[in-house]
C-alpha cells in the first residue's frame, strides 16, 4: 500500500487531532473548490466553503447547544 502525505491549506477546517474528511464544492462558481475539515459533525460534503458564504463546521468541544463557544 503506497502512503500519501496531505498537507493542509489556511481555508482547511482542522481543530485537533480526529480524522478529516474532504468537502467539495458543487458550485462552480465557488472560490475555494475542495478544504478538509474534522467536525464530527458535517451532513454537507458538497456544500459552501465558509469563505463563500457557507456555515462553519461545528468544533468538537464547542457545540452550540452545550454553551461552547462563548
Amino acid at each position: 500500500m503506497k502512503r500519501e502525505v496531505i498537507t493542509f491549506d489556511k481555508t482547511d477546517r482542522i481543530v485537533g487531532t480526529r480524522p478529516e474528511h474532504f468537502h467539495r464544492s458543487l458550485d462552480p462558481s465557488a472560490k475555494v473548490k475542495e478544504w478538509a475539515c474534522n467536525s464530527p459533525y458535517c451532513e454537507d460534503l458538497g456544500g459552501l466553503h465558509p469563505d463563500d458564504g457557507g456555515p462553519e463546521p461545528i468544533v468538537q468541544g464547542r457545540e452550540p447547544w452545550r454553551g461552547g463557544g462563548r
